[in-house]
């Protein structure tokens, strides 16, 4: 059965966030295997889409103090309106519950369809980052918790993401539909290969210890704690190199921290890498994936250095943290700079925890998103089957 699908979004390239790379992924591997699936979201100043499925743009703006995120104007944009009035829908999936996620549920009212959506962020967070009243912020929480409620099915990528969605106080249905990655695993050559050319992209040498975090530049993440941490490393005359690789309104003064700690030889920031080929190189040149967001619900980063069997830390009951177990497939650590200044010393000194972990990691956190979709593909076409027209 060949359906017609839209992933909706307020966040597509040449943003690199997670939630992105999942609609990306879902319109990817839906187009290529069971039909039609198109991405419905903001323009990115003059960025051209190149991809193997139908994009549909509408206009924006940056959202202030949130560089590179934009909000999205499809209700004033007369082009994009006639275009995805065209668009034969069979069922409409929302990404997130904002301006497009607006737009696909009044798709799926209009054309009585399947409306599917996923609940990937801790949107309380963002909320409280940019407005100081708990009355308001209670009150987007619920205009968001009205959203998921609407839908014909919710998804949540973890079990973490779902506890955090009941929080919320949502008392709906939910299912779990993990995310995958679209890195494959490098044969062993390969992977030489690729290590040798990501350490002369980062001016390492072959015997130097290297670390990555690879996400949006943003406080939230938890990034402080990395760069405090090696500020210690540095203090202790350990050698090693950290890579930074993405954007966001914190960049700045992340480089800034790295001056001021004087680990300007030690840090490396690469920016954003739309460039998927590059990025593994920089994945196989590291040795410790280091992810301490307490933020993230489910994030793709490490399964992606996963699949180079690169091990992740992360800290210990955080929603990142659901799928790692200490020394087997990843490390985990108190959300101290201290305890993770320790971890790291430890693992310095301890190349085969590193690789032991990692080769856990590469087989029970890795998943490639051709298996995710196949299961994704059968839940929709269910919803389509046996959706009730409204009278």
């Amino acid at each position: 059965m060949k359906i017609t699908t839209g992933q909706f979004n307020d966040s597509y390239f040449p943003i690199m966030d997670g939630v992105g790379m999942t609609a990306h992924n879902y319109a990817r591997w839906l187009n290529e295997k069971y039909g039609k699936s198109m991405i419905v979201a903001p323009k990115g100043n003059d960025y051209e889409d190149h991809v193997p499925y139908k994009v549909y743009r509408f206009k924006s703006v940056l959202l202030p103090g949130m560089n590179p995120y934009r909000v999205g104007l499809p209700l004033i944009d007369i082009k994009f309106k006639m275009k995805i009035k065209k668009v034969g829908f069979d069922l409409v999936h929302a990404h997130c519950p904002f301006i497009s996620g607006q737009l696909a549920l009044n798709i799926s009212k209009k054309l009585d369809i399947p409306f599917v959506t996923t609940f990937h962020t801790k949107y309380r967070d963002d909320f409280k980052k940019v407005i100081n009243n708990d009355l308001i912020v209670d009150f987007l929480v619920n205009f968001t918790l009205d959203f998921y409620k609407a839908a014909d099915l919710v998804l949540v990528p973890n079990k973490a993401t779902g506890l955090t969605l009941e929080e919320y106080g949502f008392k709906g249905p939910y299912e779990i539909m993990p995310n995958g990655s679209d890195m494959i695993v490098p044969e062993k050559l390969k992977l030489i290969s690729f290590r040798k050319k990501g350490l002369k992209m980062i001016d390492a040498g072959t015997d130097e210890f290297v670390m990555l975090f690879v996400g949006q530049h943003r406080w939230e993440k938890n990034i402080r704690l990395i760069i405090d941490s090696l500020r210690q490393l540095k203090l202790k005359g350990k050698s090693f190199k950290m890579v930074f690789v993405g954007e966001g309104y914190a960049a700045g003064d992340m480089k800034k921290l790295v001056r001021k700690y004087e680990l300007q030889d030690n840090v490396v920031f690469l920016g954003v890498m739309t460039d998927r080929n590059e990025l593994q190189k920089v994945y196989a040149a590291s040795d410790l994936f280091v992810f301490p967001s307490v933020y993230d619900n489910s994030p793709l980063v490490i399964q992606e250095a996963a699949a180079f069997g690169v091990p992740s830390i992360v800290v210990r009951n955080s929603s990142s943290a659901e799928s790692i177990l200490d020394g087997v497939n990843g490390f985990l650590i108190e959300n101290e700079t201290a305890d993770l200044t320790k971890k790291l010393m430890a693992l310095m000194q301890n190349q085969h925890a590193i690789k032991i972990a990692g080769e856990g990691a590469r087989k029970s956190i890795y998943h490639p998103w051709e298996s995710i979709i196949d299961d994704v593909y059968y839940r929709y076409t269910e919803l389509i089957k046996f959706h009730k027209p409204s009278k």
